[in-house]
């Protein structure tokens, strides 16, 4: 009788730590933003609208995936902070839009080509409808023939327009 509830403490205790953990899951994601944003879609949009003249090539940099593919990314900078970066095809140097994936494993465009691909390009972006971030920041998206090929974020507060530290850190490790 005593193993018998001894073996019922430890599995109410296992559901227990497992309800935990999915109840923690779910508070940690999908919260959304903390404080609603002061600044307007449109507002956001047309920040972002003004800013496109003004974009500048960085420099380009390549790094492998988790399956051994090479991806091929090129930074946009405005004011020198990178605000987003580019996708490339590895293999034909056409911009990729974004989410869209190529499985390659040799890299056949070299970094100043794509670069050069990039800085053709970024005159005819244009921007999309914008969404909200989890921060409460606004996601411009840059369309190049009415694809999305990139985002750039504003501030929900005070509209500025914020630089991609996940895009400036993949610069900073993999630029050569």
């Amino acid at each position: 009788m005593k193993k018998q509830l001894h073996i019922g403490v430890v599995v109410v205790a296992l559901i227990l730590m497992c309800a935990n953990a999915a109840w923690a899951k779910k508070e940690k994601g999908g919260g959304g933003p903390q404080v609603p944003p002061v600044i307007t879609a449109e507002q956001a949009k047309a920040t972002v609208t003004a800013a496109l003249p003004k974009l500048a090539v960085g420099k380009p940099y390549s790094k492998t995936g988790k399956q051994g593919d090479i991806k091929l990314e090129v930074p946009l900078t405005l004011e020198n902070k990178i605000v987003a970066r580019v996708r490339v095809n590895p293999a034909t140097g056409e911009i990729l839009t974004k989410g869209q994936r190529v499985q390659i494993q040799k890299l056949s465009v070299t970094p100043e080509q794509a670069s050069q691909a990039v800085a053709g390009l970024v005159k005819e972006f244009q921007t999309g409808a914008p969404w909200l971030g989890k921060q409460g920041e606004w996601k411009v998206p840059l369309l190049y023939k009415g694809a999305v090929v990139s985002d750039i974020s504003v501030h929900g507060q005070n509209g500025t327009i914020l630089p991609d530290w996940k895009a400036s850190k993949d610069a900073t490790m993999f630029g050569r």
